[in-house]
């Protein structure tokens, strides 16, 4: 985007958007993709490819101009058609400005119109040329079914049922007229497999549903959610949904597979049915983008190999795959290894710039005297703290001041009582705004108060860092103390995660980009004041439970750059007195680090199973089954996670003999995750230091 380019800014909630003077360039083309879906794309695609190559086993050219249909022009038909005619409640909700759907402006309705015919009419002509009979007219009744889901008169979107079931057709009818333009006879189609299609076509609409009732009540839509309510229309889901995950067991390794790919979906409804708020249902819905992903992947495979193109042993599969994901960590933690320095040392004389440092607390009188000792121990010339008390019960305080004045008498130090914390915001957010804002030095660290400054130059390091890139963020993952045994079995997958798992290399490299997978490290965050208050700090995302995550993105998407550094020789975190409480973060923070989707979630918790917990089990599996190639590929699989541990304990200053409890340590790690999705889907509200997490639901 370059300067001066005029820019539609969205409107807010229930706010139409005026239309430009003049558009710029692209603008056109951009509002017509988004208004296409494109996460939907392979939805309608992929259906109908899989059942015109099983049919045919082969492509012609009916069944690439179907998927190329299939794949943009129908989508853009469907999507475009309601989006002319949903503009009043569409305007009104903020879900229509995100990947989920684009908001469509009335001045864009002649030109979608225009794109809908350019799209759809020669597409439709070619495959009436080329297509069998039957084919063509599955295809056409497709397009039919698009148009009257929301177009007057019909419109049955907003007839309840109907519109559950007009949608599903959306899918399940490319996926016919594939099984048609394939060749294949009306009486050879598995019928069975398309009920069960129809079926999750089904709960899945009913899912969609549940989110909008607010916004389409209001803008009088009926819809099986408006009519039936959250509760009544998430039970045909779940119903729907389990019929979608039965059928398909009667067909052997196939079906079972696909079952598999589908039983994930239960968790949506289920989860509205614990907690039907709409903050609730929208997390189910970004769940099922995910998930359609996740499943589609399942389903090819298994489609593939169904067809033949897989014809290695099914043991080699499985040690190539698990080599692979154990491989991936030690390959992303050496990348790291090779990018990440630790902070420059200032130079002799160099003017180092003031600064404050802000402790955030709440019932930290236990830790708060070695974390100001360690302040005390800083060499930089010229700092003071601030002591943020977050409505602490326990004196933490009353012990700030008394070790403040013993440590540094006279260095204008000073301890703050956070004022009461408002709805919408997390307590750390609030108070980390509120402590900024009485600062006025030009650089300002955020140090968590379980960690201590084991470098007495680091905090003179990082501000020479932060002034000689002129990065806005500096931060870095500090070394994780874990002094007793159950840390060191409950602790270590954190860092794993971080540093095997994360892109810290690029993104070091990039200077935190893209905005979607920056990161930051919550317990050390050296920030410019100015680029603070530029990004909107975490005033741009108050709720958030990932504050750090969000922080980073918050500075990307304000132009600013975030530093990653080595930052294990510059201080050490304890998050936990003990094992249960590592347990208890992954049980409180698992899914809200993914973003609250479910998919990402699972699909975070399939690639940790199969990257660090099967390659223990499989060489002991190989043994047992007499075969030789699970044996070898397991003991190479087990190697690459141990050269991860290894690589990681050594640069992370870890105990060695964490890699010893590794097994006990993916094990337990596991359980707690999988606590927190059962949390999630029951609507269990996480809890912190004695009160609920803003956003944690939601």
């Amino acid at each position: 985007m370059t300067s001066g380019t005029p820019v539609r800014p969205p409107a807010p909630a229930g706010k139409a958007v005026p239309a430009p003077a003049t558009d710029p360039p692209g603008a056109v083309l951009r509002d017509l993709v988004a208004a296409s879906r494109p996460l939907s794309w392979i939805n309608t695609a992929l259906p109908f490819a899989a059942a015109a190559y099983g049919s045919l086993r082969g492509v012609d050219l009916a069944v690439a101009l179907g998927f190329l249909y299939f794949l943009v022009p129908f989508n853009l038909l469907m999507y475009g058609v309601n989006d002319v005619f949903d503009y009043a409640s569409d305007v009104a909700n903020p879900r229509k400005r995100s990947v989920e759907g684009g908001l469509l402006p009335p001045d864009r309705r002649r030109a979608t119109w225009i794109a809908i015919a350019v799209t759809n009419v020669p597409l439709l002509v070619a495959l009436a040329l080329v297509a069998p009979p039957a084919g063509t007219a599955a295809v056409l009744l497709a397009a039919l079914a698009a148009i009257v889901y929301s177009a007057p008169p019909l419109r049955t979107k907003e007839r309840p049922l109907l519109d559950s079931l007009t949608s599903s057709s959306h899918f399940v009818l490319p996926a016919i007229a594939g099984f048609l333009v394939g060749g294949m006879a009306v009486t050879a189609i598995p019928w069975p497999l398309v009920v069960a299609f129809f079926a999750w076509g089904v709960a899945s609409h009913a899912v969609g549903a549940i989110q909008d009732i607010a916004y389409d009540r209001a803008a009088r839509i009926g819809s099986i959610a408006t009519a039936a309510g959250a509760r009544a229309t998430a039970w045909l889901a779940l119903a729907c949904y389990g019929l979608a995950v039965a059928i398909p067991l009667a067909y052997g390794p196939l079906g079972l597979l696909t079952a598999i790919a589908v039983a994930p979906y239960l968790l949506l409804p289920l989860s509205i049915l614990c907690d039907p708020r709409e903050a609730q249902a929208r997390r189910a819905w970004r769940s099922f983008l995910g998930l359609n992903f996740l499943a589609g992947f399942l389903i090819t495979q298994a489609l593939l190999a169904a067809w033949g193109f897989y014809t290695t042993p099914p043991g080699a599969v499985l040690v190539v795959a698990v080599c692979l994901a154990a491989g991936v960590p030690l390959v992303v933690s050496l990348a790291a290894e090779r990018a990440l320095r630790a902070p420059a040392t200032p130079g002799a004389g160099m003017a180092l710039p003031a600064l404050t440092v802000i402790v955030p607390c709440r019932d930290e009188a236990a830790r708060l005297p070695a974390i100001l000792a360690s302040l005390a121990a800083q060499r930089h010339p010229d700092f003071s703290v601030l002591v943020a008390d977050d409505g602490s019960g326990d004196g933490s305080a009353e012990t700030a001041r008394s070790e403040l004045a013993r440590l540094r008498p006279g260095r204008g130090d000073r301890v703050m009582s956070v004022p009461a914390k408002p709805g919408g915001w997390s307590g750390k957010s609030w108070a980390c705004d509120r402590a900024i804002a009485e600062t006025r030095d030009a650089h300002v660290l955020f140090l968590d108060a379980d960690t201590v400054l084991d470098d007495p130059d680091a905090l003179a390091k990082l501000a020479t860092e932060q002034v000689r890139t002129g990065d806005g963020l500096v931060t870095g993952v500090t070394r994780y103390a874990m002094p007793t045994f159950a840390e060191q079995v409950c602790v270590p997958q954190l860092p794993m995660t971080i540093l095997g798992l994360l892109p810290l290399a690029v993104l070091h490299g990039t200077g935190g980009r893209p905005a979607a997978l920056a990161f930051a490290y919550g317990p050390l965050l050296f920030v410019e004041r100015d680029a603070y208050l530029r990004s909107g700090g975490h005033a741009a995302a108050p709720a958030s439970q990932r504050e750090d995550i969000d922080l980073a993105r918050a500075f990307v998407r304000s132009g600013q750059r975030v530093r990653l550094v080595r930052a294990a020789d510059l201080a050490t975190t304890r998050h936990y007195p003990d094992g249960r409480g590592a347990l208890a973060a992954w049980r409180r923070v698992f899914l809200t680090y993914g973003g609250g989707s479910f998919a990402v979630a699972l699909a975070s918790l399939a690639l940790t199973t199969v990257a660090w917990l099967v390659p223990c089990v499989l060489p002991i599996a190989g043994i047992i089954a007499g075969d030789p190639i699970l044996v070898a590929g397991g003991l190479v699989a087990l190697a690459l996670v141990v050269a991860f541990r290894l690589l990681v304990a050594i640069r992370e200053r870890m105990p060695l003999r964490t890699v010893l409890w590794h097994p006990l340590t993916v094990g337990a790690t596991t359980i707690a995750q999988v606590a927190s999705l059962a949390d999630a889907v029951r609507g269990r509200p996480a809890r912190w230091r004695g009160r609920p997490l803003e956003g944690a639901s939601s």
